[in-house]
């Protein structure tokens, strides 16, 4: 990778930054519109500028420009969102331009028809029906656009499957560690050996005496059990 290719990090990043300004630009189109609206809905709900006629309603000032920032913006909406969905793998959220338009502009029309803006009162019937119908006009393809999406959910996990089952092959698993063998334990004197019971009887005796010499045992008692000990001990 040379030093003049961009890398996949900074393209990624440039197609985040794209995609944000699009959807950014997108909902400023759809602002300025509706701004654009009532403003002509405050005047009458028609105007007309330029030609050879003197239009008997001029439209507000500066409804020229706003029309054309609306254009800029749906241009820099549409450059930005397909670049950076296009890069990204992302899904486009171009379609929800419709809806949010139809929508917005519906609620104008019904906010103006039930509530006229120049405070005549009572229900302006033409803006009432174009309400319904923008409202129509949006919310059916959104209703279906999230009916598609679901539906395409269920069908991958569909086709995805179920987890695959873990099949265990006890003759290919590795062997568990080999617990070390325990020490094996010392021949402890005893039995019938007759060098163990003399030791046996020479270790009683030393600790009888032991005894006898703390005060433990008195003499009457250490001449008894040291009697017992040799009697025990004496071949029979």
């Amino acid at each position: 990778m040379t030093a003049t290719q961009p890398r996949p990090l900074a393209v990624r990043v440039r197609a985040v930054v794209l995609l944000g300004l699009g959807v950014a630009a997108g909902a400023g189109a759809i602002t300025v519109l509706s701004l654009i609206m009532r403003s002509v809905s405050a005047v009458g709900g028609s105007c007309a500028d330029g030609g050879p006629y003197v239009s008997a309603q001029p439209c507000p000032d500066g409804t020229g420009a706003a029309m054309l920032q609306v254009l800029g913006l749906a241009l820099l909406c549409f450059v930005g969102v397909l670049y950076g969905t296009s890069v990204l793998k992302a899904p486009n959220p171009l379609w929800l331009g419709w809806p949010a338009l139809f929508l917005t502009l519906g609620w104008n029309f019904l906010e103006d028809g039930f509530d006229p803006p120049d405070g005549s009162g009572g229900v302006i019937g033409g803006f009432v029906f174009c309400g319904v119908l923008f409202v129509l006009m949006g919310a059916a393809p959104l209703l279906l656009g999230i009916g598609m999406l679901r539906t395409s959910g269920r069908d991958r996990k569909r086709q995805a499957g179920p987890p695959p089952a873990v099949v265990s092959h006890p003759h290919l698993e590795r062997p568990g560690p080999i617990a070390p063998r325990p020490p094996e334990e010392p021949d402890l004197p005893g039995g019938d050996d007759p060098r163990a019971s003399a030791l046996s009887v020479a270790g009683r005796l030393e600790r009888l005496a032991a005894l006898h010499a703390s005060g433990e045992l008195t003499a009457e008692e250490y001449r008894l059990a040291k009697a017992a000990t040799l009697r025990e001990e004496a071949p029979r």
